[in-house]
């Protein structure tokens, strides 16, 4: 089901609002909101709400007035009021809930183009004047990539806004041509329709091999107090599909996807900064699968078929408890980091009664824990998903990661993670490779159904915002990790691990583009060292 986030209502009027007052000084403290917010009691009236909307670069400032700081914001399009005002929790006539101006932080800054967002509270006459201030960030990518590797070429070019003339919507292009396959890919987000809270994000990509297209439209729950949520997903999916080992395609095969979901939730009224909701809906999921062929083509077994339908039903417990900080995967930004904690159970039933090829059970379950202590954040994230067929537990995978991270100019970043598989479908694998932690070797080079991944990290920012775009870091690691249980390739065969060093660079005005890593690291058992960049944080 879709990923969910609220809050909740006293008892009695009298408890209910001591609990909420509790709540919202707690939620205050943990998110550092600051004095501003605090300078007005709770409940004074809103008598107006101001928005102050930054662009790119103050041009008042003489440092960031020069003509190539005017040209960006010229090319730029500032965000728009009313998109601003949409996403606020909070409106003329509202009592004042510091609560609600949290939370109203944390949406407008989960667009990824608006940063540094705050929100604050000051008294006036007849009550409070709440000021909105957001910075905009720039939020056009242009990616274009040519490789030649001994008799193949691969080409790319892509082109996305993720707030298309300054409205909060995303547009994205990509067109990419290889040897085996040419793709066209072209998606629209819409993350407040028509200015309210329904949400529509739609994806179609035509390729030489086949098609996907992926659809959905929801009304999330956006705010702890939200009392119900819903939405519809569909993706369709008919492509060659691949697994892979040594870095290269293994098998390739032929597949076709379908999967629809249409859920309801309602949130059950709980007292503080907690929530639990109720969850159900209907699903489908049917993959067929033609012939699938190794890469020296002899055949691979052919994936089972499966098809399910069902109803689903699920239990969802969310805590408005996070820090806001700078320094964590990138030093200028703010990052908002769950405490929780935040937890979600789910069950669905597929019965042939009801359309399903055969009787099989769904299940699903995640928890994510978060601690701060002075300057360190702390991390849990469990999650187990699997199904059960003839009494048997098939398709599982349970997923257990810990880590620790210390915030601020210079740390220590550390984080081991397991997924280990049981009995799955033919078309799953769990790789391991510079992708997934072990940056000593390339991409998928480890084939497995379980792995293992621990890394440690030390980082250190070099210098200050320079030329008002980027900050430099550098940072030195070591990784190690294992896969066993192969089908396809070769596993580690025991542990493998490497060590490495890289040069990190925060680009601090953009959205698209917020963190670039170049790495080197040598694997253990020889072999030539891996360079690696990518604008993907590890963890």
């Amino acid at each position: 089901m879709a990923s969910l986030r609220s809050h909740p209502a006293g008892e009695t009027r009298r408890r209910g609002r001591g609990r909420w007052l509790a709540g919202a000084a707690l939620a205050l403290a943990a998110l550092d909101t600051g004095p501003a917010a605090s300078e007005v009691p709770a409940g004074t009236p809103i008598v107006a709400v101001r928005i102050v909307r930054h662009d790119v670069f103050d041009l008042d400032d003489p440092e960031t007035s020069r003509a190539a700081y005017r040209w960006v914001n010229k090319l730029h399009v500032l965000t728009s009021e009313g998109f601003v005002r949409s996403l606020l929790l909070f409106r003329v006539g509202d009592p004042l809930d510091p609560l609600r101006l949290a939370e109203s932080e944390l949406l407008l800054r989960a667009t990824g183009f608006l940063n540094p967002v705050t929100i604050s509270a000051h008294p006036v006459p007849d009550g409070a004047e709440v000021v909105v201030e957001t910075r905009d960030q720039w939020s056009i990518g242009v990616d274009a990539s040519y490789d030649v590797s001994g008799g193949n070429s691969e080409s790319g070019f892509g082109v996305e806004d993720d707030n298309f003339l300054g409205t909060g919507k995303s547009v994205q292009l990509e067109i990419e041509s290889d040897e085996e396959r040419s793709s066209t890919m072209v998606g629209y987000k819409d993350r407040a329709f028509r200015g309210g809270r329904w949400q529509i994000d739609l994806q179609s990509t035509l390729s030489s091999d086949g098609s996907e297209y992926f659809g959905r439209v929801r009304y999330p729950f956006f705010s702890l107090t939200t009392p119900w949520a819903g939405g519809v997903e569909l993706r369709q999916k008919t492509l060659e599909d691949h697994l892979w080992s040594e870095a290269e395609r293994s098998v390739t095969g032929e597949a076709e996807r379908r999967d629809f979901e249409a859920w309801f939730g309602l949130r059950l009224r709980r007292a503080g900064i907690r929530t639990d909701r109720l969850l159900f809906g209907v699903f489908g999921e049917m993959a067929e699968f033609g012939e699938w062929t190794r890469s020296d083509g002899s055949p691979y077994p052919r994936p089972a078929d499966r098809d399910l339908m069902g109803i689903e039903v699920g239990w969802e417990h969310q805590t408005f408890n996070w820090k806001v900080v700078q320094g964590f995967r990138s030093w200028q930004r703010q990052e908002d980091l769950p405490l929780g904690p935040n937890w979600r159970v789910t069950t669905a039933v597929s019965l042939p009664a009801l359309g399903g090829d055969r009787t099989r059970v769904r299940y699903g379950a995640e928890l994510d824990v978060g601690r701060w202590r002075e300057r360190t954040y702390m991390w849990t994230r469990a999650d187990l998903s699997g199904r059960v067929e003839s009494g048997e537990i098939v398709n599982a995978v349970s997923h257990l990661e810990c880590g620790g991270a210390t915030i601020g100019k210079a740390g220590f970043r550390l984080r081991a993670a397991a997924d280990l598989g049981h009995e799955l479908d033919g078309d799953r694998q769990l790789t391991l490779g510079a992708d997934s932690g072990l940056r000593g070797y390339d991409p998928d080079t480890f084939d497995g159904t379980s792995r293992l991944v621990a890394n440690i990290e030390w980082r250190h920012r070099l210098t200050r915002e320079f030329l008002h775009v980027a900050v430099l870091g550098v940072t030195a690691f070591a990784d190690g990790g294992k896969t066993w249980g192969a089908r396809v390739g070769p596993s580690t065969e025991g542990w493998r691990g490497d060590v490495g060093a890289g040069l990190l660079l925060e680009i601090t005005r953009a959205s698209v583009v917020r963190i670039l890593r170049f790495e080197i690291a040598l694997p253990d058992r020889g072999g030539d060292p891996v360079f690696q960049i990518t604008t993907q944080s590890l963890f």
